[in-house]
């Protein structure tokens, strides 16, 4: 399984689907939300930190990683029911929602559509921000299918090697979840894209998203847009890119750090 010898690992049946998860830490609970073509074990430096502090449980969005990846349910409604679920399945209670990517889209909406759920919310450079992708939803599907196909037949050192940019263990990790994503994943182009900050005015909760670093017209613009949170910051983090924790932990870890110490006590 390839993951710190005092995590478990175990699933839950949520929304009709077996999803796969990881545990580690004692204290108030916190989820980690991965993002596309990742899985769990893909944050472990992060979750280990956060352990510390925090009852952490990561889990394998469907089709990713050891959860199933069924032919059907990738739209925003079946993964906010995904996460849900397995909070519901755990009895978490009033738990942090921590989401990076497509995970910081799902978090998002999982906040707004059940305002009761979280403590507290974490976003790591959303997806679908703002805009609309250059590729039709049927033609991202067919481009994320034809990746896919693409990856299974590469093996996790030829995968690993395009992620020069990355540690050695790091690039390791996400070949391994590159190579784990179920062809099914198409699901999540197919089903289209709701506007993340669509779902702002509607999160009581207290909000923290930190973005890549970008020049000032679009700082000024992601400022605007993170205005619609009732309670939130929105933090652009120097140097850093859409993996925020990958390419600048430590600035990112200060400001996480600082916003989990405000909302946990």
């Amino acid at each position: 399984m390839d993951v710190p010898d005092d995590w478990t690992t175990d699933t839950v049946h949520a929304n009709d689907i077996d999803l796969q998860y990881h545990r580690t830490g004692e204290g108030p609970p916190l989820v980690v939300a991965h993002g596309f073509y990742e899985n769990a074990r893909c944050r472990i430096p992060l979750i280990e930190d956060l352990a510390d502090d925090f009852d952490v449980i990561a889990y394998d969005a469907r089709g990713h990683g050891g959860s199933d990846g069924p032919d059907w349910g990738y739209g925003i409604d079946d993964r906010v029911a995904d996460l849900v679920g397995l909070v519901e399945a755990l009895e978490l209670d009033d738990p942090i929602l921590f989401g990076h990517s497509a995970g910081g889209s799902t978090v998002a909406w999982a906040a707004a559509r059940h305002p009761d759920l979280p403590r507290a919310v974490v976003l790591e450079d959303p997806d679908a921000w703002r805009g609309e992708p250059d590729m039709t939803p049927g033609e991202m599907s067919e481009f994320v299918r034809e990746r896919v196909a693409g990856l299974a037949e590469q093996s996790v050192a030829e995968i690993a090697a395009e992620h020069d940019e990355l540690d050695d263990e790091r690039a390791r990790r996400v070949a391994v979840a590159n190579r784990e994503c179920d062809p099914n994943i198409a699901g999540f182009a197919a089903a289209g894209f709701e506007q993340t900050p669509e779902a702002f005015p509607d999160i009581d909760a207290p909000t923290l998203v930190l973005k890549r670093d970008t020049d000032p017209e679009e700082r000024a613009a992601d400022l605007a847009i993170a205005d619609a949170l009732p309670d939130g910051r929105l933090v652009h983090v120097p140097g850093s890119e859409h993996h925020v924790f990958w390419s600048e932990y430590d600035a990112a870890w200060a400001e996480l750090r600082a916003f989990l110490y405000r909302v946990a006590n």
